[in-house]
C-alpha cells in the first residue's frame, strides 16, 4: 500500500474511534427499532384476531339449543363461540358406551349429548314439535 493509502486508512480509524460512542448509539437505535418491529407485528397480529372476533360474536344463532352461526347450516360449539369467540363445527364422534356417536367438539374436546351435529333444518324441526302437546 501506498503512503497516501495508509495515511487514508489512519484518518478512517481515527474517525471512527473519535465516533465510536455515536457508532455504538446507532447499534443501540437498530435493535431498539428492530424490537419495536417485532412488537408491532405481534400487536398487529393481535388486533386482527380480536377483530375477526368481534365480527363474529355478533353472528350467532340459537335454534332449539343448538348454536349455529349465521349463514352457516352446521351446528357449532357453544363452549367455542362463547368463550373462545371461535366457530368450531361439531363433528360426529364414535364412543364406547351407548349411544355409541356423539357429537362432538374437535377442539375443545367437548362431547355433547346429541347423536350427531345438527343442521339448522333439524334443530328447527325438533324445536317445533318439542313446542307441541303430544296428542291423546
Amino acid at each position: 500500500m501506498s503512503l497516501i493509502g495508509e495515511g487514508i486508512e489512519i484518518m478512517k480509524l481515527v474517525d471512527k474511534a473519535r465516533n465510536v460512542d455515536l457508532y455504538k448509539q446507532l447499534g443501540e437505535w437498530i435493535d431498539k427499532v428492530l424490537d419495536l418491529q417485532r412488537i408491532n407485528d405481534e400487536l398487529t397480529a393481535e388486533r386482527n384476531t380480536l377483530r375477526e372476533q368481534l365480527r363474529f360474536k355478533g353472528l350467532l344463532e340459537r335454534i332449539g339449543g343448538h348454536t349455529f352461526a349465521q349463514n352457516d347450516d352446521e351446528e357449532i360449539c357453544p363452549r367455542c363461540a362463547e368463550v373462545r369467540l371461535m366457530p368450531v363445527h361439531l363433528i360426529a364422534h364414535h364412543t364406547q358406551r351407548p349411544p355409541y356417536q356423539k357429537a362432538f367438539c374437535p377442539e375443545c374436546k367437548t362431547e355433547y349429548q346429541h347423536n350427531i351435529p345438527y343442521n339448522r333444518q333439524l334443530a328447527s324441526q325438533r324445536s317445533n314439535n318439542m313446542g307441541t302437546p303430544a296428542s291423546p
